[in-house]
């Protein structure tokens, strides 16, 4: 089994997700969420727990929507927001963090800063790290590397990391998350899985150079 990180300190909490409708015209803006019309998704009541643990799990589940249900009732106790109403929640709590498999590579806070740059890059992760110390940290570059090496652990064959267990610290990890990194590192894996099952090759000795070109003519964006 290859060794794995679990973050304690600052492990990104689970949220609820939620969506309302009814927001009334006069309203302008985003009202705190994504808008369309009247209607809004909004990231909901938090939990700060352990999302591999079920009674964590479960506790989450009951305390977000007990929140949430105040939240909105609350809200359409104020003057005009009567038409306010929750059309719809999450089916499960969105657990955000929890294991990282160490690989060859471990992508550092400092490497995410400073946007080291990588020979094997294969993806580059531009969001911001949302919960960076206690606030949002936005780059001072385009994006920083996400190399290969990352995506292979340590002591398991036959494997390609993808999505939030890649191999990096937690700071990266809040970026690396996010939904568009994480489809170019989900396209990435996918063509390195593909391409050692046909070459018949572990993912450990791929020709990342032949990777990369794949990934170029599937219009993915390196910088190389």
């Amino acid at each position: 089994m290859s060794p794995v990180e679990f973050g304690e300190g600052d492990r990104m909490p689970m949220s609820l997700m939620y969506r309302l409708g009814g927001v009334p015209s006069r309203i302008k803006g985003s009202f705190g969420g994504i808008r369309i019309r009247d209607r809004v998704v909004r990231w909901g009541p938090r939990y700060s727990g352990d999302g591999l643990d079920v009674e964590d799990l479960t506790e989450a589940e009951v305390e977000t929507r007990l929140a949430l249900w105040d939240q909105v009732q609350e809200s359409r106790k104020k003057r005009g927001m009567g038409s306010l109403y929750l059309m719809q929640s999450a089916t499960n709590v969105g657990v955000r963090e929890t294991r990282r498999i160490l690989g060859e590579y471990v992508v550092t806070e400092q490497d995410a800063i400073s946007g080291t740059r990588f020979p094997d890059v294969i993806a580059i992760s531009s969001n911001p790290m949302p919960d960076y110390h206690g606030r949002r940290f936005f780059f001072e570059h385009p994006g920083f590397d996400i190399p290969y090496r990352s995506l292979v652990p340590q002591k398991v064959e036959g494997l390609v990391l993808t999505g939030r267990c890649i191999s990096c610290e937690q700071g990266p990890f809040q970026s690396a998350r996010s939904m568009a990194p994480a489809m170019a590192i989900g396209h990435a894996s996918g063509c390195a899985a593909a391409m050692a099952a046909k070459d018949a090759v572990p993912p450990r000795k791929l020709d990342v150079k032949a990777l990369q070109e794949l990934l170029m003519g599937q219009n993915a964006e390196l910088r190389l």
